[in-house]
């Protein structure tokens, strides 16, 4: 009887295997989950790939990191790359980037979700109505639903609602029911 692997194929032999990106990304996932090798360490030791993914893993690429954390901090290495990233063509680019990222159907469902479960949070709920009780805050509100209301094209967009027929019926449905409940 031959074992099995998880996704219900058969072993193959490392003769059978060639070593690609894909074997060698999997055993990695394997080793950092504790499961067992797909193919034996003596074969995956044979190989560049895998030992250059395995020092990664294991963190023996902290020299370079550091090296390159160094590189990057210096003044005018960090000005070569303010300056490229103020080009306006390279802000076209990220911006034209993100915004089809963001228009991606998994992204916006994930965003959605986060965001969801972010002001449910009770400390995001409590900061939100403290923020919103504060006196600045709600004169800043008042004053600027005020300005708001006196722009000429809202006055004329409330004054043709109100002039329609069927909310001037509800509107008198509604007062007709008020003045029932109080008498």
């Amino acid at each position: 009887m031959n074992p099995q692997n998880k996704q219900g194929e058969k072993k193959r032999t490392p003769q059978e295997l060639e070593l690609c990106k894909e074997n060698v990304a999997r055993n990695i996932v394997n080793v950092a989950i504790g499961e067992p090798l797909d193919i034996p360490l003596k074969v995956l030791n044979q190989s560049c790939k895998f030992r250059n993914a395995w020092d990664k893993f294991a963190g023996k690429d902290r020299e370079v990191k550091a090296k390159k954390k160094a590189y990057y901090q210096k003044p005018e290495v960090k000005a070569y790359h303010k300056a490229y990233n103020q080009k306006p063509e390279v802000k076209a680019y990220h911006k034209a980037y993100h915004k089809a990222y963001n228009q991606k159907p998994e992204v916006k469902a994930y965003h959605k979700a986060y965001y969801k479960a972010y002001y449910q949070k009770p400390e995001v709920k409590a900061y939100k109505k403290a923020y919103y009780q504060k006196p600045e805050v709600k004169a800043y509100h008042k004053a600027y639903k005020k300005a708001y209301n006196q722009k000429p094209e809202v006055k004329a967009y409330h004054k043709a609602y109100y002039q329609k027929p069927e909310v001037k019926a509800k509107k008198k449905a509604y007062y007709q029911k008020q003045n029932e409940q109080l008498k």
